[in-house]
Protein backbone atom coordinates (compact mmCIF):
# COMPACT_ATOMS: atom_id res chain seq x y z
CA UNK A 1 0.00 0.00 0.00
CA UNK A 2 1.44 3.47 -0.69
CA UNK A 3 2.93 5.93 1.73
CA UNK A 4 -0.07 8.06 1.34
CA UNK A 5 -2.01 5.63 3.68
CA UNK A 6 0.93 6.26 6.35
CA UNK A 7 0.25 9.98 6.79
CA UNK A 8 1.83 12.31 9.45
CA UNK A 9 1.16 11.14 13.24
CA UNK A 10 -0.34 13.74 15.88
CA UNK A 11 2.75 13.58 17.93
CA UNK A 12 5.06 14.15 15.11
CA UNK A 13 3.02 17.50 14.41
CA UNK A 14 3.37 18.19 18.33
CA UNK A 15 7.01 17.48 18.26
CA UNK A 16 7.53 19.75 15.11
CA UNK A 17 5.75 22.76 17.07
CA UNK A 18 7.50 22.05 20.58
CA UNK A 19 10.75 22.08 17.89
CA UNK A 20 10.01 25.34 16.18
CA UNK A 21 9.11 26.88 19.34
CA UNK A 22 12.48 25.71 21.42
CA UNK A 23 14.38 26.98 17.99
CA UNK A 24 12.82 30.65 18.72
CA UNK A 25 13.73 30.42 22.73
CA UNK A 26 16.99 29.38 22.13
CA UNK A 27 18.04 32.67 20.04
CA UNK A 28 16.77 34.58 23.05
CA UNK A 29 19.29 35.57 26.06
CA UNK A 30 19.15 33.24 28.97
CA UNK A 31 16.95 34.71 31.67
CA UNK A 32 15.12 32.82 34.58
CA UNK A 33 12.09 32.36 32.56
CA UNK A 34 13.75 31.11 29.44
CA UNK A 35 15.20 28.36 32.01
CA UNK A 36 11.80 27.66 33.29
CA UNK A 37 10.21 27.51 29.73
CA UNK A 38 13.02 24.65 28.90
CA UNK A 39 11.60 22.84 32.10
CA UNK A 40 8.09 22.91 30.58
CA UNK A 41 9.12 21.61 26.74
CA UNK A 42 11.02 19.07 28.67
CA UNK A 43 8.51 17.45 30.93
CA UNK A 44 5.85 18.37 27.95
CA UNK A 45 8.24 15.87 25.66
CA UNK A 46 8.91 13.60 28.27
CA UNK A 47 4.69 13.62 28.67
CA UNK A 48 4.43 13.04 24.76
CA UNK A 49 7.18 10.25 24.33
CA UNK A 50 5.38 7.82 26.49
CA UNK A 51 2.34 8.22 24.72
CA UNK A 52 3.90 7.42 21.39
CA UNK A 53 5.66 4.62 22.58
CA UNK A 54 2.34 3.70 24.31
CA UNK A 55 1.15 3.60 20.72
CA UNK A 56 3.45 2.21 18.81
CA UNK A 57 3.05 -0.87 21.57
CA UNK A 58 -0.61 -1.03 20.53
CA UNK A 59 0.10 -1.01 16.76
CA UNK A 60 3.54 -4.34 17.82
CA UNK A 61 -0.04 -6.27 20.00
CA UNK A 62 -2.26 -4.95 16.34
CA UNK A 63 -0.14 -7.24 14.24
CA UNK A 64 0.41 -9.97 16.55
CA UNK A 65 -3.92 -10.18 16.04
CA UNK A 66 -3.38 -10.12 12.60
CA UNK A 67 -1.28 -12.55 12.79
CA UNK A 68 -3.55 -14.86 15.14
CA UNK A 69 -6.43 -13.29 12.46
CA UNK A 70 -5.06 -14.34 9.21
CA UNK A 71 -2.44 -16.66 9.20
CA UNK A 72 1.63 -16.77 10.16
CA UNK A 73 2.31 -17.06 6.11
CA UNK A 74 -0.02 -13.70 5.37
CA UNK A 75 1.94 -11.64 7.62
CA UNK A 76 5.55 -13.59 7.89
CA UNK A 77 7.47 -10.99 6.09
CA UNK A 78 5.37 -8.09 7.52
CA UNK A 79 6.09 -9.18 11.37
CA UNK A 80 9.67 -9.98 10.62
CA UNK A 81 10.19 -6.20 9.37
CA UNK A 82 8.13 -4.90 12.89
CA UNK A 83 10.35 -6.88 15.00
CA UNK A 84 13.45 -5.55 12.90
CA UNK A 85 12.29 -2.36 13.12
CA UNK A 86 11.78 -2.48 16.96
CA UNK A 87 14.95 -3.83 17.86
CA UNK A 88 16.62 -1.10 15.67
CA UNK A 89 14.42 1.72 17.33
CA UNK A 90 15.36 0.44 21.15
CA UNK A 91 19.32 0.51 20.30
CA UNK A 92 18.77 4.29 18.63
CA UNK A 93 16.97 5.32 21.98
CA UNK A 94 19.41 3.18 24.44
CA UNK A 95 22.06 4.93 22.68
CA UNK A 96 20.39 8.49 22.97
CA UNK A 97 19.37 7.72 26.76
CA UNK A 98 22.60 6.86 27.28
CA UNK A 99 24.62 10.23 26.01
CA UNK A 100 21.88 11.61 27.96
CA UNK A 101 23.37 10.48 31.34
CA UNK A 102 26.55 11.04 30.31
CA UNK A 103 26.00 14.22 29.36
CA UNK A 104 24.40 15.32 32.42
CA UNK A 105 26.93 13.37 34.29
CA UNK A 106 30.27 15.37 32.53
CA UNK A 107 28.14 19.08 33.46
CA UNK A 108 26.63 18.39 36.49
CA UNK A 109 29.59 16.40 38.03
CA UNK A 110 26.85 14.53 39.84
CA UNK A 111 24.62 11.07 38.69
CA UNK A 112 22.15 11.60 36.41
CA UNK A 113 19.92 8.95 38.00
CA UNK A 114 17.80 9.69 41.03
CA UNK A 115 17.66 7.28 43.95
CA UNK A 116 14.12 5.90 42.71
CA UNK A 117 15.99 4.69 39.69
CA UNK A 118 14.66 7.65 37.48
CA UNK A 119 16.55 10.12 35.23
CA UNK A 120 17.10 13.02 36.38
CA UNK A 121 14.81 16.01 34.90
CA UNK A 122 15.79 19.33 33.37
CA UNK A 123 14.05 21.08 36.29
CA UNK A 124 16.35 18.99 38.98
CA UNK A 125 19.66 20.63 36.61
CA UNK A 126 21.81 22.62 38.66
CA UNK A 127 23.98 24.60 35.68
CA UNK A 128 20.98 24.91 33.30
CA UNK A 129 22.66 27.93 31.19
CA UNK A 130 26.09 26.06 31.25
CA UNK A 131 27.66 26.82 27.91
CA UNK A 132 31.15 25.78 28.09
CA UNK A 133 30.92 22.67 29.32
CA UNK A 134 27.71 21.45 27.47
CA UNK A 135 29.67 22.46 23.74
CA UNK A 136 33.35 20.70 25.33
CA UNK A 137 30.83 17.51 25.20
CA UNK A 138 28.60 17.28 22.80
CA UNK A 139 30.88 19.35 20.29
CA UNK A 140 34.89 18.98 21.18
CA UNK A 141 34.35 15.67 22.32
CA UNK A 142 32.90 14.56 19.37
CA UNK A 143 29.45 13.23 20.74
CA UNK A 144 26.71 15.26 18.31
CA UNK A 145 28.89 13.92 15.79
CA UNK A 146 28.61 10.32 16.56
CA UNK A 147 24.67 11.10 17.33
CA UNK A 148 24.12 12.81 13.91
CA UNK A 149 25.70 9.23 12.48
CA UNK A 150 23.93 7.29 14.00
CA UNK A 151 20.75 9.14 13.35
CA UNK A 152 21.70 9.06 9.79
CA UNK A 153 22.49 5.28 9.77
CA UNK A 154 19.04 4.46 11.27
CA UNK A 155 17.15 6.63 9.20
CA UNK A 156 18.23 4.94 6.06
CA UNK A 157 17.56 1.63 8.25
CA UNK A 158 14.17 2.75 8.10
CA UNK A 159 13.61 3.53 4.56
CA UNK A 160 15.03 -0.32 3.42
CA UNK A 161 11.20 -1.06 5.15
CA UNK A 162 9.59 1.12 2.66
CA UNK A 163 8.72 0.34 -1.25
CA UNK A 164 11.24 1.96 -3.27
CA UNK A 165 8.81 3.38 -5.06
CA UNK A 166 6.97 5.44 -1.54
CA UNK A 167 10.36 6.22 -0.31
CA UNK A 168 10.00 9.71 -1.03
CA UNK A 169 7.27 10.61 0.75
CA UNK A 170 8.06 8.58 3.69
CA UNK A 171 11.42 10.15 3.62
CA UNK A 172 9.68 13.13 4.15
CA UNK A 173 7.18 11.66 6.88
CA UNK A 174 9.79 9.98 9.48
CA UNK A 175 12.07 13.32 9.71
CA UNK A 176 15.56 12.79 11.05
CA UNK A 177 17.31 14.50 7.97
CA UNK A 178 20.47 15.69 9.89
CA UNK A 179 22.08 16.35 6.40
CA UNK A 180 20.08 18.86 5.24
CA UNK A 181 21.18 22.72 4.54
CA UNK A 182 21.44 24.21 8.53
CA UNK A 183 21.99 27.97 8.79
CA UNK A 184 22.91 30.01 11.29
CA UNK A 185 21.42 33.20 12.54
CA UNK A 186 23.54 35.43 9.99
CA UNK A 187 22.54 32.97 7.27
CA UNK A 188 25.65 31.01 7.11
CA UNK A 189 25.77 27.43 6.65
CA UNK A 190 26.25 25.22 9.45
CA UNK A 191 26.41 21.15 10.38
CA UNK A 192 23.69 19.77 12.07
CA UNK A 193 25.58 19.23 15.56
CA UNK A 194 26.92 22.45 15.29
CA UNK A 195 23.59 24.51 14.82
CA UNK A 196 21.84 22.20 17.55
CA UNK A 197 24.38 21.86 20.48
CA UNK A 198 27.50 24.58 19.73
CA UNK A 199 27.34 27.15 22.19
CA UNK A 200 23.82 26.00 23.19
CA UNK A 201 22.92 25.88 27.09
CA UNK A 202 22.82 22.70 29.13
CA UNK A 203 19.30 22.83 29.64
CA UNK A 204 18.78 23.30 25.85
CA UNK A 205 20.95 20.25 24.72
CA UNK A 206 19.23 18.42 27.26
CA UNK A 207 16.01 18.93 25.83
CA UNK A 208 16.84 18.76 22.48
CA UNK A 209 18.09 15.15 23.22
CA UNK A 210 14.57 14.22 24.23
CA UNK A 211 13.26 15.95 21.36
CA UNK A 212 15.23 13.52 19.46
CA UNK A 213 13.88 10.78 21.04
CA UNK A 214 10.53 11.55 20.66
CA UNK A 215 11.31 11.74 16.85
CA UNK A 216 12.82 8.20 16.51
CA UNK A 217 9.73 6.83 18.10
CA UNK A 218 7.50 9.32 16.08
CA UNK A 219 9.74 7.95 12.99
CA UNK A 220 9.73 3.89 14.28
CA UNK A 221 5.18 4.47 14.27
CA UNK A 222 5.46 5.94 10.79
CA UNK A 223 6.70 2.92 9.89
CA UNK A 224 5.35 0.08 11.53
CA UNK A 225 2.05 1.61 10.29
CA UNK A 226 3.79 1.70 6.88
CA UNK A 227 4.52 -2.10 7.72
CA UNK A 228 0.93 -2.84 9.19
CA UNK A 229 -1.27 -1.04 6.26
CA UNK A 230 0.94 -3.30 3.34
CA UNK A 231 -0.82 -6.44 4.61
CA UNK A 232 -3.49 -7.81 2.22
CA UNK A 233 -7.14 -7.36 3.61
CA UNK A 234 -8.57 -8.32 0.74
CA UNK A 235 -11.50 -10.96 2.34
CA UNK A 236 -12.07 -8.17 4.78
CA UNK A 237 -12.74 -11.09 7.40
CA UNK A 238 -10.89 -10.29 10.55
CA UNK A 239 -12.84 -7.94 13.31
CA UNK A 240 -9.74 -5.93 14.53
CA UNK A 241 -10.07 -2.86 11.97
CA UNK A 242 -10.22 0.69 14.17
CA UNK A 243 -10.70 3.93 13.59
CA UNK A 244 -7.81 6.26 13.39
CA UNK A 245 -8.00 10.05 13.81
CA UNK A 246 -5.62 12.27 12.59
CA UNK A 247 -5.55 16.06 14.03
CA UNK A 248 -4.08 19.04 12.46
CA UNK A 249 -2.67 19.19 15.94
CA UNK A 250 -3.52 18.28 19.42
CA UNK A 251 -2.77 21.50 20.33
CA UNK A 252 -4.78 24.73 19.39
CA UNK A 253 -5.88 28.32 20.54
CA UNK A 254 -8.86 29.28 22.54
CA UNK A 255 -10.98 30.57 19.34
CA UNK A 256 -9.21 28.02 17.13
CA UNK A 257 -11.11 25.20 15.51
CA UNK A 258 -9.57 21.88 16.31
CA UNK A 259 -9.69 19.63 13.22
CA UNK A 260 -8.86 16.06 12.23
CA UNK A 261 -9.15 13.61 9.80
CA UNK A 262 -10.93 10.38 10.70
CA UNK A 263 -9.89 7.14 8.43
CA UNK A 264 -10.36 3.51 8.87
CA UNK A 265 -7.61 1.25 7.69
CA UNK A 266 -7.17 -0.76 5.28
CA UNK A 267 -10.36 0.26 3.88
CA UNK A 268 -11.85 -0.23 0.83
CA UNK A 269 -11.80 3.59 -0.61
CA UNK A 270 -14.96 2.99 -2.88
CA UNK A 271 -17.25 2.08 0.16
CA UNK A 272 -18.77 5.67 1.57
CA UNK A 273 -18.51 5.51 5.84
CA UNK A 274 -20.66 7.21 8.44
CA UNK A 275 -18.81 8.31 11.59
CA UNK A 276 -20.80 8.91 14.61
CA UNK A 277 -18.97 10.77 17.65
CA UNK A 278 -19.36 13.20 20.58
CA UNK A 279 -17.62 14.87 23.76
CA UNK A 280 -16.34 12.76 26.48
CA UNK A 281 -14.58 9.59 27.27
CA UNK A 282 -15.49 5.85 27.27
CA UNK A 283 -16.36 3.55 23.89
CA UNK A 284 -19.23 4.21 22.01
CA UNK A 285 -21.17 1.54 21.25
CA UNK A 286 -23.77 2.21 19.01
CA UNK A 287 -24.63 5.03 16.70
CA UNK A 288 -25.73 8.26 18.38
CA UNK A 289 -24.24 11.75 18.83
CA UNK A 290 -23.21 13.85 16.05
CA UNK A 291 -23.00 12.13 12.26
CA UNK A 292 -20.43 12.92 9.42
CA UNK A 293 -20.31 11.30 6.48
CA UNK A 294 -17.25 10.60 4.14
CA UNK A 295 -16.37 8.91 1.27
CA UNK A 296 -12.38 7.30 -0.40
CA UNK A 297 -12.55 6.28 3.87
CA UNK A 298 -11.93 9.56 5.35
CA UNK A 299 -14.75 11.83 7.01
CA UNK A 300 -13.27 15.24 8.39
CA UNK A 301 -14.14 16.47 12.02
CA UNK A 302 -14.12 20.22 12.84
CA UNK A 303 -14.87 20.98 16.80
CA UNK A 304 -15.30 24.28 17.99
CA UNK A 305 -13.13 25.40 20.81
CA UNK A 306 -14.43 28.14 23.16
CA UNK A 307 -12.56 27.27 26.42
CA UNK A 308 -8.84 26.39 27.82
CA UNK A 309 -8.37 22.99 28.73
CA UNK A 310 -8.07 19.23 27.66
CA UNK A 311 -10.83 17.70 25.98
CA UNK A 312 -11.49 14.30 25.13
CA UNK A 313 -13.87 12.86 22.14
CA UNK A 314 -15.04 9.59 21.25
CA UNK A 315 -17.11 7.78 18.71
CA UNK A 316 -17.29 5.05 15.96
CA UNK A 317 -17.11 4.24 12.34
CA UNK A 318 -19.91 2.33 10.48
CA UNK A 319 -20.11 0.60 7.14
CA UNK A 320 -21.03 -2.17 5.21
CA UNK A 321 -18.55 -5.39 6.11
CA UNK A 322 -18.36 -8.20 2.96
CA UNK A 323 -21.05 -10.40 4.24
CA UNK A 324 -23.78 -7.08 3.58
CA UNK A 325 -23.93 -6.52 7.07
CA UNK A 326 -23.27 -3.09 8.93
CA UNK A 327 -20.35 -3.22 11.09
CA UNK A 328 -18.77 -0.46 13.25
CA UNK A 329 -14.64 0.14 14.67
CA UNK A 330 -14.65 2.58 17.61
CA UNK A 331 -12.68 5.57 17.91
CA UNK A 332 -11.06 7.86 20.57
CA UNK A 333 -8.75 10.39 20.85
CA UNK A 334 -8.26 14.29 22.46
CA UNK A 335 -6.75 17.90 22.07
CA UNK A 336 -5.32 20.39 23.97
CA UNK A 337 -6.66 24.08 24.15
CA UNK A 338 -4.55 26.67 24.95
CA UNK A 339 -5.12 30.45 25.23
CA UNK A 340 -3.12 32.94 22.79
CA UNK A 341 0.04 33.87 24.91
CA UNK A 342 3.30 35.45 24.90
CA UNK A 343 6.52 37.21 27.13
CA UNK A 344 8.20 40.34 26.31
CA UNK A 345 11.05 41.15 28.34
CA UNK A 346 13.56 44.05 27.53
CA UNK A 347 17.10 42.73 27.59
CA UNK A 348 18.84 45.08 29.63
CA UNK A 349 16.28 46.58 32.04
CA UNK A 350 12.79 47.15 32.78
CA UNK A 351 12.47 49.93 31.05
CA UNK A 352 12.81 51.96 27.70
CA UNK A 353 15.10 54.80 27.46
CA UNK A 354 14.34 57.73 25.04
CA UNK A 355 17.15 58.14 22.38
CA UNK A 356 18.84 55.03 22.09
CA UNK A 357 17.99 51.35 20.71
CA UNK A 358 16.24 48.86 23.66
CA UNK A 359 17.11 45.45 23.09
CA UNK A 360 13.86 43.49 23.47
CA UNK A 361 13.40 39.66 23.11
CA UNK A 362 9.69 38.17 22.25
CA UNK A 363 9.00 34.51 23.04
CA UNK A 364 5.52 33.12 22.02
CA UNK A 365 4.27 29.63 21.49
CA UNK A 366 4.64 29.53 17.55
CA UNK A 367 7.41 29.73 16.14
CA UNK A 368 9.77 32.79 16.17
CA UNK A 369 9.56 33.62 12.76
CA UNK A 370 6.02 34.14 12.24
CA UNK A 371 5.81 36.46 15.23
CA UNK A 372 5.84 40.25 14.96
CA UNK A 373 5.33 43.14 16.93
CA UNK A 374 3.80 46.51 17.07
CA UNK A 375 4.23 49.75 19.34
CA UNK A 376 1.44 51.52 20.69
CA UNK A 377 2.20 55.01 21.79
CA UNK A 378 4.54 55.93 20.04
CA UNK A 379 8.49 54.86 19.06
CA UNK A 380 9.96 52.57 16.17
CA UNK A 381 11.19 48.82 15.95
CA UNK A 382 13.71 47.13 13.89
CA UNK A 383 14.36 43.19 13.98
CA UNK A 384 17.46 42.21 14.52
CA UNK A 385 17.04 38.28 14.82
CA UNK A 386 14.34 35.81 15.29
CA UNK A 387 12.58 36.83 18.38
CA UNK A 388 14.58 39.83 18.50
CA UNK A 389 14.16 43.84 18.14
CA UNK A 390 15.58 47.11 19.07
CA UNK A 391 13.12 49.51 20.01
CA UNK A 392 13.94 53.34 20.15
CA UNK A 393 11.65 56.01 21.53
CA UNK A 394 11.78 59.98 21.33
CA UNK A 395 12.67 62.58 24.25
CA UNK A 396 8.86 63.76 23.75
CA UNK A 397 7.30 60.29 25.42
CA UNK A 398 10.00 60.54 28.46
CA UNK A 399 7.36 59.86 31.13
CA UNK A 400 5.12 58.70 29.34
CA UNK A 401 4.43 54.59 28.29
CA UNK A 402 4.62 52.31 25.51
CA UNK A 403 2.64 49.00 24.93
CA UNK A 404 4.41 46.66 22.75
CA UNK A 405 2.22 44.21 21.19
CA UNK A 406 2.54 41.01 19.85
CA UNK A 407 0.94 39.19 17.26
CA UNK A 408 1.63 35.73 14.89
CA UNK A 409 1.02 34.81 11.63
CA UNK A 410 -1.75 32.05 11.78
CA UNK A 411 -2.03 30.54 8.17
CA UNK A 412 -2.12 34.17 6.81
CA UNK A 413 -4.76 35.53 9.77
CA UNK A 414 -2.99 38.03 12.15
CA UNK A 415 -3.45 36.34 16.10
CA UNK A 416 -2.78 38.70 19.04
CA UNK A 417 -0.46 36.63 21.49
CA UNK A 418 -0.25 39.51 23.92
CA UNK A 419 1.48 42.76 25.48
CA UNK A 420 3.53 44.01 27.57
CA UNK A 421 3.52 48.09 28.77
CA UNK A 422 7.04 49.37 29.38
CA UNK A 423 8.10 53.33 30.72
CA UNK A 424 10.04 55.62 28.86
CA UNK A 425 12.83 57.30 30.69
CA UNK A 426 15.24 60.06 29.88
CA UNK A 427 18.64 58.39 29.70
CA UNK A 428 20.57 59.43 33.35
CA UNK A 429 22.90 62.24 32.98
CA UNK A 430 27.01 60.54 32.94
CA UNK A 431 29.41 62.06 35.93
CA UNK A 432 32.48 64.30 34.88
CA UNK A 433 35.80 62.52 36.22
CA UNK A 434 39.48 63.97 36.25
CA UNK A 435 42.09 61.59 34.01
CA UNK A 436 39.60 58.79 34.29
CA UNK A 437 38.40 57.91 37.84
CA UNK A 438 39.24 61.43 40.19
CA UNK A 439 35.66 63.67 40.89
CA UNK A 440 37.24 66.20 43.51
CA UNK A 441 38.91 66.93 46.17
CA UNK A 442 42.70 67.68 46.95
CA UNK A 443 45.00 66.33 44.99
CA UNK A 444 49.01 67.27 43.75
CA UNK A 445 50.25 68.62 40.67
CA UNK A 446 51.64 65.73 39.60
CA UNK A 447 48.81 63.34 39.57
CA UNK A 448 46.50 65.99 38.27
CA UNK A 449 49.09 66.49 35.14
CA UNK A 450 49.32 62.58 35.38
CA UNK A 451 46.25 62.57 33.29
CA UNK A 452 45.37 65.37 31.95
CA UNK A 453 41.80 65.21 30.35
CA UNK A 454 38.19 64.96 31.62
CA UNK A 455 35.64 62.32 30.72
CA UNK A 456 32.48 61.25 31.40
CA UNK A 457 30.75 57.52 32.20
CA UNK A 458 27.62 56.34 32.85
CA UNK A 459 26.96 54.78 36.51
CA UNK A 460 27.34 51.20 37.28
CA UNK A 461 23.58 50.41 37.49
CA UNK A 462 23.21 51.43 33.89
CA UNK A 463 24.10 48.44 32.32
CA UNK A 464 23.66 49.77 28.47
CA UNK A 465 27.37 50.61 26.37
CA UNK A 466 26.76 54.28 26.02
CA UNK A 467 29.91 56.43 25.24
CA UNK A 468 29.72 60.11 25.69
CA UNK A 469 32.63 62.54 24.41
CA UNK A 470 33.69 65.08 25.79
CA UNK A 471 33.04 68.56 23.54
CA UNK A 472 34.23 71.56 25.65
CA UNK A 473 34.78 72.29 29.73
CA UNK A 474 35.93 75.81 31.59
CA UNK A 475 38.68 75.37 33.84
CA UNK A 476 38.64 78.44 36.73
CA UNK A 477 41.94 79.38 38.90
CA UNK A 478 40.58 80.51 42.44
CA UNK A 479 43.68 81.96 44.42
CA UNK A 480 43.50 83.39 47.98
CA UNK A 481 39.96 83.71 47.32
CA UNK A 482 40.10 85.67 44.09
CA UNK A 483 38.57 83.88 40.99
CA UNK A 484 40.60 84.64 37.55
CA UNK A 485 39.03 84.36 34.13
CA UNK A 486 37.99 81.17 33.16
CA UNK A 487 39.97 78.72 30.51
CA UNK A 488 38.44 77.51 28.07
CA UNK A 489 39.15 73.63 26.64
CA UNK A 490 37.32 72.66 23.08
CA UNK A 491 38.04 68.67 23.58
CA UNK A 492 38.71 66.54 26.79
CA UNK A 493 42.63 67.46 26.72
CA UNK A 494 43.79 70.06 29.19
CA UNK A 495 44.77 72.89 27.17
CA UNK A 496 48.28 73.99 27.11
CA UNK A 497 47.22 77.07 29.12
CA UNK A 498 45.33 75.17 31.78
CA UNK A 499 48.86 72.99 32.16
CA UNK A 500 51.17 75.99 32.36
CA UNK A 501 49.16 77.44 34.78
CA UNK A 502 48.71 74.24 36.88
CA UNK A 503 52.67 73.97 37.10
CA UNK A 504 52.58 77.57 37.92
CA UNK A 505 49.93 77.22 40.52
CA UNK A 506 50.69 77.36 44.33
CA UNK A 507 49.49 74.55 47.19
CA UNK A 508 45.93 75.40 48.33
CA UNK A 509 44.99 76.70 44.64
CA UNK A 510 41.52 75.79 44.03
CA UNK A 511 40.52 74.56 40.30
CA UNK A 512 37.31 74.46 39.42
CA UNK A 513 36.28 72.43 36.03
CA UNK A 514 32.83 73.80 34.82
CA UNK A 515 30.45 73.91 32.45
CA UNK A 516 32.12 70.67 30.81
CA UNK A 517 29.51 69.85 27.64
CA UNK A 518 29.19 65.88 26.39
CA UNK A 519 27.54 64.79 23.55
CA UNK A 520 26.09 60.96 22.87
CA UNK A 521 23.80 58.87 20.71
CA UNK A 522 20.99 59.84 23.57
CA UNK A 523 21.85 63.92 22.73
CA UNK A 524 24.06 67.06 24.60
CA UNK A 525 24.20 67.33 28.05
CA UNK A 526 26.19 69.97 30.69
CA UNK A 527 27.24 68.05 33.24
CA UNK A 528 28.11 69.17 37.44
CA UNK A 529 31.45 70.84 38.06
CA UNK A 530 34.53 69.21 39.56
CA UNK A 531 36.31 71.07 42.14
CA UNK A 532 40.04 70.29 43.16
CA UNK A 533 42.23 71.88 45.74
CA UNK A 534 46.12 71.94 44.92
CA UNK A 535 47.89 70.07 47.60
Amino acid sequence: MGATNCPETPRQRMIGMMYLVLTAMLALNVSKDILNAFTIVDETLGRSNQITMSKNAQDYAELLRQKAILGEEKVAREFEKAMQLKELSNEMIDFIENLRIRYIEFVEGAPAINPDGTPKSVAQLRFKDNKSKSTLFMINDGNAIELRNRLEAYREQLLLFVDEKDREIMSQTIGLNVNETFRNASGAPESWEVHYFENVIFAAGVTLLNKTIGEVRNAESSILKYIISSISRDDFKFSNVTGKVIPKSQLVFQGEPFEAEIIVAAYDDQQPIEVWWRMGTGEMTSPQGNLLTGDAGVARLKIPTNQVGDFNFTGLIKMTGPDGLPQTFPFSNGFTVMAPSATVAADKMNVLYAGIDNPVSVSASVPAERVSISLAGGGNSTKTGPGRYNISVPESLVGKTVTVNIAADMSGRQQTMGSKEFRVRRVPDPVAVLGGNFRGGKISKAELLANPFVTATMGTDFVYDLTWTVNSFHVTFIIRGIEEAPITSNSRQFSDAVRNKINSSAPGTTILFSDIRVSSVAGSRTLNPITVILR
